[in-house]
């Protein structure tokens, strides 16, 4: 191939990338999903650190990880909690959380879901641009 056909080619590739973040949102969903389900059937918040204990001493939240669903929406992955863990992650009348089980809005991303994110991002340049 000679230089004009190579630029030719990169260029072609390049407008590849047009929807890359929704592609990547897309890839990374399950990803991040199954990032967030493994803190939570570790019984730790999003950072690692360990939950407390219930009252009576046994593991709380022992099926928090079937709860918790990644959804793309655009260029984003939401982490969606359901049942009756999300009280426990928002607190009961303005309480403080009992136990963070997802990250909240605005939070640090935890190393975990960063690195499925970065997972997604590779998988689709990877196929967008052609491994090398």
């Amino acid at each position: 191939m000679d230089g004009n056909a190579a630029l030719e080619s990169m260029i072609a590739r390049m407008r590849g990338l047009e929807g890359f973040e929704a592609a990547v949102a897309r890839e990374a969903a399950p990803l991040v999903e199954a990032a967030a389900r493994q803190t939570a059937a570790a019984g730790t918040d999003p950072a690692g650190a360990a939950w407390a204990p219930k009252k009576s001493g046994g593991r709380a939240l022992a099926n928090a990880a079937t709860k918790i669903t990644a959804v793309p929406r655009g260029a984003r992955v939401d982490i969606v909690l359901e049942g009756v863990e999300v009280y426990h992650q928002h607190g009961v009348e303005g309480g403080p959380p009992k136990r963070k089980i997802i990250p909240d809005v605005g939070d640090p991303v935890p190393p975990a879901i960063a690195a499925a994110l970065h997972e997604g991002a590779s998988r689709v340049f990877a196929r967008t641009m052609g491994a090398r």
